[in-house]
């Protein structure tokens, strides 16, 4: 916990690099045998990185002029404040809020996430001041802006009916919900899912590092509701304007592509005991909801306001996942 550039710099040049085919050359800032997670290194004589597993993006970076810049550890987790205490000098702690890391400095709050860093400097013993922080907004939704776009779909809801209400329909309808998805990852310019699953498991994807999250991803674009595992805080853009435009034209094919999509994501589940079967049921209140779920994600700037926050305050997670969006590749 030391708390000036000089002194970091003492500590880089003063301490043995260790000595291994791997990680040679690598100054471990704690215990030794522990440097592949705390190490320090100097790219320039006013510049110190202090590292944090690996030295592709500093934890910390201390200038000359005794500033220094703390940015969203590797490790994103509740576990790893205990282990990132120490890369800062006293007077400074990391929290967890709500699965974010923070940093509280004089009885206030910074947000480290994402792109967000938070920048001090020294100016006394022990003493140090706010540089610079990421503003902060609240984000609070208009009452009621949401309905005028989810009305545009009343004719797809009550043709949705229509159709719920027939008695000989499959109740489990596997097929259809799956060749729905492939219309919609084609209309995106993606691959089917058999091809993607032929590529998937290819020997040209053995070392490609991203395909398994695509993988999870793919089953539930555009979005899923809790309903589907992991799913229920991300959006596809691209995808949730689709069903939008689809299910506000007039009556095509495009209507059962999307009823099957919106069962396959926010339908609910039930085992039957006695017919032995699975069924998937999606009343008009469920799409209603989902449809309100993708409105205020499409039309986010409609619905909601970002309202500033004071200095040193954090917002809540409120509506925040209505940004959250993630992209398809494959």
């Amino acid at each position: 916990m030391r708390d000036s550039f000089v002194e970091y710099v003492d500590k880089f040049k003063l301490t043995r690099p260790i000595r291994s085919k791997q990680n040679a050359g690598v100054i471990p800032l704690g215990h030794r045998e522990h440097h592949y997670m705390a190490s320090i290194s100097m790219p320039d004589e006013d510049t110190i990185h202090l590292n944090f597993y690996g030295h592709e993006q500093p934890f910390v970076t201390w200038k000359s002029d005794d500033s220094f810049e703390i940015f969203p550890p590797r490790y994103y987790s509740a576990y790893s404040v205990g282990n990132i205490q120490e890369f800062v000098p006293r007077g400074i702690e990391f929290g967890w809020n709500r699965g974010r890391i923070v940093v509280r400095h004089n009885d206030n709050s910074y947000l480290l996430q994402g792109d967000k860093t938070v920048k001090f400097k020294k100016v006394g013993p022990e003493t140090y001041e706010l540089v610079a922080s990421s503003s902060e907004c609240a984000i609070r939704k208009k009452r009621g802006s949401e309905k005028k776009f989810v009305r545009e779909c009343s004719n797809f809801l009550d043709w949705m009916d229509l159709v719920q209400s027939i008695e000989n329909q499959d109740r489990d309808p596997k097929q259809e919900m799956s060749d729905a998805m492939d219309v919609l990852y084609q209309e995106l310019g993606l691959m089917t899912d058999s091809e993607f699953h032929k590529w998937y498991h290819s020997a040209a994807t053995m070392r490609d590092t991203n395909k398994h999250e695509q993988m999870r991803l793919r089953q539930h674009a555009p979005h899923a509701t809790s309903e589907i595992w992991r799913a229920r805080d991300s959006f596809h853009t691209e995808g949730c304007k689709l069903i939008l435009n689809w299910i506000t034209e007039p009556m095509s094919d495009k209507w059962v592509t999307a009823l099957y999509i919106m069962m396959y994501n926010a339908g609910k589940r039930a085992y039957r005991s006695r017919a032995m079967s699975w069924n998937v049921t999606l009343d008009r209140k469920a799409a209603e909801d989902y449809i309100t779920e993708l409105v205020k994600h499409v039309y986010f700037e409609h619905c909601f306001d970002k309202v500033p926050l004071g200095a040193g305050e954090i917002p809540t997670k409120q509506n925040a996942e209505y940004l959250k969006t993630y992209q398809l590749i494959y």
